[in-house]
Parts: C-alpha cells; sequence; structure tokens
C-alpha cells in the first residue's frame, strides 16, 4: 500500500501542469525491417446455440483456469464464460447498480486477476469489480467523474491506471488517464486530451505499462505515443512518427462512407523492451464496400456493412529507445487484444453466427527477437 504521505505527495502533483520537464523525442523510422508479425489463428469463440450473442465491440480476457471471458454490449449485463477449446461453459453477472452488479461490462474492459478471477470495468456504474475464480464479489472501486473506457493494474500494485471520459484537474473536458487507488482516490493525473481529438478513440483508449511503471498511450489524430510517468506526473518520452499510410482524423464530412476511414491508434502493449502499436486504416475494398452498401446492393443480398473489409490493422513493433522499427505486418482485419495480453483477435460473421477468432502473435523474418521475448 502506498503511504499517506507519499499519497498526500502523489496528489499535490495533480496542480502542477503536464509537460513541466522537457521530453525526449524519439522519431519512429520508416525503414522496413525484415523481421514481420505471424498471426496464428488458434481457435474462435461463439456458435449459433450459445445463449448470448458476440457483437461490436467485444472484450476477452483468458483466466487462470485457460478459460475465456467475454463481454460485449449486446450482452448486457450478462458475460460468457468458453473453455480453452472455445466451446461455451456458462454466462454471469446480473444487472443493476449495486455490489457485484453491472450496466455495460461490455463497453469496459476485462483483465485477468492473479487469483484466477477476473477484474471488470463497468463505464456506467463507473466501477472497477473484481471477483474471485467462482464468480464471488471481491471489492469494488468507483473510478469517481469519469466514464473509464479501459484501465490496467498498477505496476505497484495498489491500485488502478483508468483511461477514459472526464473532466480533468485544469477543468477542461476530455481524454483523462489517472492513477488511482483501490479505494478511488486519485493519485496522479496526466494532461487531457481534447475532447474533440479524444472521441475519435472513445471505446479504445489505448495505453500500455512498461517494467519502469510509465504508462504509454496514444495521441488521437497523430501517429504519436507518449510515455507518463505517474512518479511526477510528466510526460518525459514522445515516440511520434509521419508514415504515409497513416491519414489522421477528423474523418471528412460523409464519415464512414463517403471518405477514407481516418488512421487510429487503437491498441498498444510493451513486452520485453518493445512498444507494439496497432493501427486502424482503410481498406483498398473501402469505396467498393461502400459504394455497394450505398446503392443497397449489399442490402438486397442480405449483407451487412462488413468492418472488416473497411478497415485493415496495421502493426508495428518499435524499440522505443532508438525509435527503430523492429517488426511489421498488416491484416486484413480489425484486431483487438486480448485482456490477459496473450492473443489478438477479430470478429467474423460466420453465416448467422457471430464470431471472435484468436490469433497468437509471434515474428517470422529476419532478425527477430529471439524465442521467449514474444509477447504472451
Amino acid at each position: 500500500m502506498i503511504s499517506m504521505s507519499r499519497r498526500l505527495s502523489l496528489v499535490a502533483l495533480l496542480a502542477v501542469p503536464a509537460l513541466v520537464q522537457a521530453q525526449q523525442v524519439v522519431p519512429i523510422s520508416t525503414d522496413l525491417p525484415q523481421c514481420s508479425v505471424k498471426l496464428e489463428e488458434l481457435l474462435s469463440l461463439g456458435e449459433i446455440d450459445d445463449p448470448g450473442t458476440i457483437g461490436l465491440p467485444t472484450w476477452i480476457t483468458r483466466l487462470g483456469s485457460g478459460d475465456f471471458v467475454v463481454a460485449t454490449p449486446g450482452n448486457g449485463a450478462e458475460m460468457m464464460v468458453y473453455d480453452a477449446k472455445g466451446r461455451y461453459r456458462e454466462s454471469f453477472g446480473s444487472s443493476g447498480e449495486g455490489p457485484g452488479e453491472f450496466l455495460a461490462p461490455g463497453m469496459g474492459r476485462l483483465r485477468p486477476s492473479p487469483d484466477g478471477g477476473v477484474v471488470i470495468l463497468d463505464p456506467m456504474t463507473r466501477r472497477i469489480t473484481s471477483l474471485s475464480a467462482t464468480r464471488e464479489l471481491l471489492g469494488a472501486t468507483q473510478i469517481g467523474g469519469m466514464m473509464g473506457m479501459n484501465f490496467l493494474p498498477a505496476v505497484s500494485g495498489s491500485g488502478f491506471i483508468v483511461g477514459g471520459w472526464g473532466g480533468a484537474a485544469d477543468g477542461n473536458p476530455g481524454g483523462v488517464t489517472r492513477m488511482i487507488d483501490t479505494e478511488g482516490a486519485t493519485l496522479a493525473e496526466a494532461g487531457a486530451v481534447p475532447r474533440e481529438r479524444w472521441l475519435q478513440q472513445f471505446f479504445f483508449f489505448p495505453m500500455t505499462t512498461d517494467s519502469e511503471g510509465r504508462v504509454w498511450r496514444a495521441q488521437p489524430t497523430e501517429y504519436v505515443v507518449e510515455a507518463w510517468d505517474p512518479e511526477d506526473s510528466a510526460v518525459d518520452i514522445r515516440l511520434e512518427g509521419s508514415p504515409d499510410w497513416f491519414v489522421p482524423g477528423p474523418p471528412q464530412p460523409g464519415y464512414p462512407l463517403e471518405a477514407p476511414g481516418p488512421s487510429t491508434i487503437m491498441d498498444l502493449w510493451y513486452e520485453d523492451g518493445l512498444l507494439w502499436i496497432a493501427t486502424t486504416v482503410a481498406d483498398r475494398e473501402w469505396m467498393e464496400v461502400a459504394d455497394a452498401f450505398v446503392v443497397g446492393e449489399a442490402l438486397e443480398q442480405g449483407q451487412t456493412l462488413d468492418g472488416n473489409r473497411l478497415m485493415d490493422m496495421v502493426i508495428e513493433v518499435i524499440d522505443p529507445t532508438t525509435g527503430a522499427l523492429v517488426a511489421r505486418t498488416v491484416h486484413d482485419e480489425f484486431l483487438w487484444r486480448t485482456g490477459d495480453g496473450a492473443f489478438l483477435h477479430s470478429l467474423r460473421q460466420d453465416g448467422l453466427v457471430p464470431q471472435a477468432v484468436l490469433y497468437s502473435p509471434s515474428f517470422e523474418g529476419e532478425n527477430c527477437p529471439q524465442p521467449g521475448t514474444l509477447p504472451g
């Protein structure tokens, strides 16, 4: 636990403007690496006779038992459990605002707990709830006046890093990143991202923590990732790039049917000294798919507007100390990171059945990191 004197000193830092220290700006290299990211398809979740559905967005995490917990807005307060082979096992979660109840866990995030349980962020109850491996309530943390969209356990183990929508310490609304203790008290806060830019990443709010306890978060409408140190409330490293494939937002008038989709960093993770950045870009079929939908051809054929044909995912692995591009791939699907950090997953339609397809990432090619340094 953080001592009272330590807590007071951290809270006092909220009065200090962000970016008070000189930043180390690290350009991201555009030199293409010989190493690439390989995505091996492992299994899918979702069958026609399952009592729930898999929708957009869908959040997944793997528990210590090997089971997967799935939350999506279409299921309300209920979350589904699948075994390690992708077979449906059970559902849990009741609707309400009381202890152990949920309103919209599918809009938040799921993370595994060290004891084999699951930790759930519900933006609507503004609460992080911890359940045991047998779904018993272990504790809950109110996150205050913000709508939390993503969270991580603090490296110290004494609280959480929460990112979401709310009022910052300076009174301006926008995208806020906070370190809170287990009682919900704010210990430190990063500078807010302006509302008009942050809304582009509303459901995602990508962030990750490194081995030094710094929080890396993406900047909307830019190919930029910054490291925030809650210990001194400063953003001390800024990784920035300007690749020719990155089309910044906000979207043009008519989006999404008449304009290219804006490129947006949707997920980050840090493993073994490397930073993984997953960014959406417009698919080459964008206009073809959108035009067909506009003129009604897709509807006449009983099709829906397939997000995987509208957007691709660029995954780049970067050395944050030098900006060197270590590995890269372009995947023809929209991908999410699982809450346990071991897999990536996409959403597909198999006939009438929506499914989540899980992938295991690895490196292949020349000059790749050695085995044992891969994520997961």
